[in-house]
């Protein structure tokens, strides 16, 4: 088996425009481009936003809001805290929202005017730097999201429809909002909607744990791979629980998760958890080291009638350190400024 495979980096708008909102709200069809004026540039987690103040296409003064990625991926564009300065004159471009009485923009990149260009999503247009992605053989390393499995514009979209729901459950979901979101707070996730979920993974082993690092959020893990550990045994209940995991096969994690604290929406997007919710992962490591089916089940029988399953997969990124910045309450937010 070969260990280093030749790959293209290929950054998509469809690829790495996933977030904890959805993105519907966007019309890809169409470009808007503006020269004006950096009137506020914040550098935050989950997400990055500028505002710009320059003319319409009638001619009428508008404040711009422009939305980017996280801190983590405009860092690995070339973008950094520094990149730009209030009163700054820019050109952006990038897809406006649906409805014209939003200036709201989901931003492709800034012309600067020295001449520079800085992609929010990557550059599509320039030719693909060959880069050498080491493969792995115990599923350590960096990890992306398998997009093509991975419908981004429902990122924060409604609960599953295939799912069986007790009455409680059914009545959360029937008053299902993308606005109760709890990311938009800044409140953890956990376990299992932060198993397949946009951004990346870093995966770190040694003799005893396992441990997943998670891009831009703040919820690492640790999976014992002693089901007798003492740490493992005396963990306090937690959104990520207490994980134990062994390996059926020389690629096949199995990972079983309890002891919860209760969550909003901790078992998907609108329906909550209680503290008698376990969850069942399955992670099966691919011959060629360069991909990972994922797949997780969840039971828990205040919400759930029956287990609900879902699938996904990991694709082998290039090996980097992830920027550990706490996420921001107003930038998580900041989209419904607009709405």
């Amino acid at each position: 088996m070969t260990r280093l495979m030749l790959v293209v980096l290929a950054f998509s708008i469809s690829s790495y425009a996933a977030a904890h909102h959805s993105r519907a709200n966007f019309d890809n069809s169409m470009t808007v481009q503006i020269t004006g004026t950096v009137v506020d540039y914040s550098w935050r987690n989950p997400h990055v936003y500028m505002e710009v103040e320059g003319e319409d296409e009638t001619g009428v003064s508008r404040t711009w809001l422009l939305e980017a990625h996280s801190v983590t991926a405009m860092a690995g564009f070339g973008w950094d805290r520094d990149s730009l300065d209030d009163g700054e004159l820019v050109t952006f471009s990038g897809s406006p929202d649906r409805n014209p009485s939003k200036f709201f923009v989901l931003l492709d990149y800034i012309d600067k005017a020295d001449g520079s260009r800085l992609y929010a999503f990557g550059d599509r247009s320039a030719e693909r730097e060959e880069l050498v992605i080491a493969a792995s053989d115990d599923f350590t390393g960096t990890w992306s999201l398998d997009f093509s499995r991975f419908n981004s514009r429902e990122a924060g979209g409604a609960p599953p429809t295939d799912w069986s729901y007790t009455e409680k459950a059914q009545a959360e979901a029937e008053a299902f909002s993308v606005n109760d979101n709890p990311e938009l707070n800044c409140l953890q996730i956990g376990v299992p909607k932060v198993v397949i979920y946009p951004y990346g993974t870093n995966w770190t082993r040694d003799e005893n744990t396992i441990r997943i690092q998670k891009e831009h959020l703040n919820e690492n893990r640790v999976i014992w791979l002693d089901r007798d550990a003492e740490t493992l045994k005396n963990q306090a209940p937690s959104y990520l629980g207490d994980s134990y995991g062994y390996f059926e096969s020389e690629r096949h994690l199995v990972v079983e998760t309890s002891g919860f604290l209760p969550t909003i929406w901790g078992n998907a997007n609108g329906v909550d958890s209680s503290e008698q919710k376990t969850v069942i992962e399955h992670y099966v490591l691919a011959e060629n080291g360069m991909s990972i089916e994922v797949s997780y089940t969840v039971t828990d029988p205040v919400y759930l009638t029956e287990s609900g399953t879902k699938t996904g997969g990991y694709i082998k990124a290039l090996d980097r350190e992830f920027e550990e910045i706490e996420c921001d309450p107003t930038a998580a937010s900041r989209h419904l400024s607009v709405e």
